[in-house]
């Protein structure tokens, strides 16, 4: 009975500024060039302590607010600040709705306003967003890409120059929770991992939670990336075009009715320029993004969106004729309203599905061929209560209903995956996530965010709870401080091949293979300095239970229907621990940043590498980045960008034997040591980029040259050992040399 009392008495304290003041501001934030919301915007009444973020539709809500003359400050980074004075009295539910004008170069100098930590409403540990401008600025090889631009975040490590794989903190790949529009990527990469599937012109802002993120997501150990499409320009038809060494691609955009839309394509082309020279290049990819948006009324809003990438190599090598394919498909349906200017809903209905075939024939006598897809369809939503100041209540809920199917055998005339009889295994299941979270203003220093999910998944009938929790403190009004726990479960593991990740594997858990779990710890602070330098600085500790790594003799024998998971696999448990620091700079006409992590990632596997630890291949001890980017003038841009990183752990052979066999040939066996227990040469590239911008009445041209790897380093690629020589002698494979490149970038 004591117990209930207090809980009542709680929420009656959360309740009593909503009692006592029940004024209200409420709105969305927006850009007023071509309407997009602004996400994670500012807003907040001057002289006090009351305000609040924008959210992913760019909505926000100050409710009880007491009667007053007042002045509302709405900001975003990169755009000018406005101000508007509003008298409030009698019950007021006021709807501010504002565009925010974005910066322009202004003589010499490149004016970005920050957000003061102090009005930084907020609780994102190791958050971080790029946008659009800031995908395109980094210099790259050949053109603008997403993953390489996350890559150059603190805490974000590569295998090589060839993959735009992330692993993030320690974590591998699969350990990512890739998102567009609300709905999970599987595979996302093109030219065997080279580039991303997203195009960049399509994409308005991508966020990536390195660590520690809230309830409102699930399924995965290690990182969220949300990438957002953008809605379409509500003011007029706009677009951008991009020619590159590779590839072409187009961005249109425009106003439609009470919404807009927005339809962008990008297709490689070597497969065409080869004909010119009498030369056969069977390789092209393709991708599609397009979305509508539109309101149904002021408390209504509708939005689709699609993704569809293909990738496809028919290559004919005389008695072998290869054919490779791999794609997804996407889309996304949401449904936003506004029950009250403190009650927001959000719902998603969508699917996601990834298809990869290999085909090899051989002289036209026998073929093998593998088939891999996995279907996903999702069911999301979420509602918003605001009663207060003083807290934000989210409750919500996830549901997914997967499907696993792969086939592989000789004669692809059987291949019918229609039939399962042909189907070497067919997984299915559901995952079903349900939340409450709170966010708590406890006084104007201390913020705090909690929560708790619960997960299931239906094949083994696991529940599992997951608590989260962070805390800031304002330490002045330049710092502030934040610890963040929490605990995440994932249901789906990988077979991946590092040269080949198209032919990547999924694998659901069941009651032979326990689920993934991890713990964050996270400690941060982050400080300005006025408003031209931002700096933030954290350390994190995870560690992981019920990891897997495939068993690779079993992997290579006929799996089917009857093979368990759990003999595919062997279980284990690893930790991760390190501290990153990120330094940006907004500074006149030069801006960009410095971001420099220092990591440790180790894993221990059963009856794997002798039962001993192990660092795994994506561990590097130190990692620096530098990107800057600096504008003269209006018609010049020169962008820079220098990578280091400590070497990848590698297993050398430690000795070799020869063994005469009947038939009186040698045969030479090589043994290897433990496992990565030596290192490569440490990796450094420096990459340069010149733009220059033409502006008419009508477009706008920006041809650009870049330059990777300026001073052509030797990065290895490979260290393979050559077993026939006495002593072992290796061979080293390198990553790209110094790589001129051109374009031409068109808007209008």
């Amino acid at each position: 009975m004591r117990i209930s009392h207090f809980f009542m008495a709680l929420i009656a304290l959360a309740l009593l500024p909503a009692i006592c003041f029940s004024n209200t501001i409420s709105g969305y934030l927006k850009d007023v060039s071509n309407g997009e919301p602004l996400i994670g915007g500012n807003v907040y009444i001057s002289g006090t302590d009351l305000g609040a973020a924008t959210n992913s539709r760019g909505y926000y809500v100050i409710p009880s607010i007491p009667d007053g003359d007042y002045t509302i400050l709405f900001r975003y980074i990169g755009y000018e600040t406005q101000k508007i004075d509003h008298t409030l009295q009698s019950d007021d539910n006021v709807i501010l709705n504002v565009g925010l004008q974005p910066e322009t170069l202004l003589g010499q100098e490149i004016l970005v306003t920050a957000d003061r930590l102090e009005d930084d409403r907020r609780i994102n540990p190791s958050q971080m967003s790029l946008k659009t401008r800031q995908l395109v600025e980094i210099p790259q090889v050949i053109e603008p890409d997403l993953f390489r631009a996350v890559q150059a975040l603190p805490g974000v490590s590569t295998l090589s120059d060839f993959s735009s794989g992330l692993y993030v903190r320690g974590g591998s790949a699969d350990q990512n929770l890739i998102l567009i529009d609300d709905i999970d990527v599987y595979n996302p990469t093109h030219l065997f991992g080279f580039f991303s599937t997203f195009n960049v012109d399509a994409v308005k802002t991508v966020e990536l939670q390195k660590g520690g993120f809230s309830v409102l997501n699930g399924g995965r150990l290690s990182s969220i990336m949300n990438v957002f499409n953008k809605d379409g320009n509500r003011k007029k038809i706009e677009g951008v075009g991009r020619i590159s060494l590779l590839n072409a691609s187009m961005t249109l955009e425009g106003p439609w009715k009470k919404g807009s839309w927005m339809l962008s394509g990008r297709r490689s082309y070597i497969d065409q320029t080869g004909k010119l020279f009498n030369y056969t290049i069977p390789y092209y990819f393709y991708d599609l993004h397009g979305k509508l948006n539109y309101d149904i009324s002021h408390n209504d809003n509708f939005s689709l969106s699609f993704y569809k990438g293909q990738d496809d190599l028919d290559l004919d090598a005389g008695t072998l004729d290869v054919n490779l394919a791999w794609g997804n498909d996407t889309f996304s349906s949401r449904w936003v309203h506004l029950f009250s200017s403190k009650l927001y809903s959000h719902f998603v209905f969508a699917g996601s599905r990834f298809k990869s075939s290999v085909n090899f024939k051989f002289q036209d006598e026998f073929e093998f061929y593998r088939r891999n897809k996995i279907t996903d369809m999702s069911f999301k939503g979420r509602l918003t209560y605001t009663p207060s100041n003083t807290h934000i209540f989210d409750v919500g809920f996830e549901i997914k209903d997967l499907d696993f199917k792969f086939h592989s055998g000789w004669n692809s005339e059987n291949a019918d995956e229609s039939n399962e009889d042909n189907l070497n295994f067919h997984y299915k299941g559901i995952y079903t996530g349900v939340y409450v979270q709170d966010n708590w203003n406890l006084s104007p220093l201390y913020q705090l965010q909690y929560g708790l999910r619960l997960n299931n998944y239906s094949d083994g009938e696991y529940f599992d709870l997951a608590p989260r929790a962070s805390i800031k403190y304002m330490l002045t009004n330049q710092i502030n401080a934040h610890a963040t726990y929490g605990r995440y479960y994932q249901y789906l593991n990988v077979v991946s091949e590092d040269m080949a990740s198209f032919a990547d594997l999924w694998f659901p858990v069941d009651e032979t293979v326990t689920p993934g779990k991890s713990d964050h710890y996270i400690l941060g602070i982050k400080t300005d300095f006025n408003q031209k330098f931002d700096l933030e600085v954290e350390g994190y500790y995870k560690c992981y239970n019920n990891l897997v790594e495939v068993n690779e003799e079993v992997l290579n024998s006929i799996i089917d229907q009857e093979t368990e998971l759990s003999d595919i696999f062997n279980n284990g448990t690893g930790d991760a621990y390190g501290f990153e620091i990120y330094l940006k700079n907004h500074v006149h006409n030069l801006s960009g940043w410095v971001g420099y992590t220092l990591g440790w990632t180790k894993r221990d596997i059963d009856n794997y590498n002798f039962d001993m630890e192990f660092y795994p291949k994506y561990d590097r001890r130190h990692q620096l980045v530098v990107m800057q980017s600096y504008n003269p003038n209006k018609k010049w841009r020169f962008s820079a960008s220098f990578r280091y990183g400590s070497g990848q752990p590698m297993t050398r052979a430690t000795a070799r034997y020869s063994v005469i066999e009947i038939n009186g040939r040698e045969r030479v066996t090589v043994l290897e040591g433990k496992k990565n227990t030596y290192r490569l040469p440490d990796y450094h590239r420096l990459d340069l980029g010149i733009f220059y911008t033409k502006k008419s009445s009508k477009f706008t041209i920006e041809p650009y040259i870049q330059v990777v790897n300026v001073y052509n380093q030797g990065n290895i690629f490979i260290r393979s050992y050559d077993a026939s020589s006495n002593p072992i002698e290796y061979d080293d494979v390198t990553m790209l040399p110094v790589i001129p490149t051109v374009g031409v970038n068109l808007y209008f």
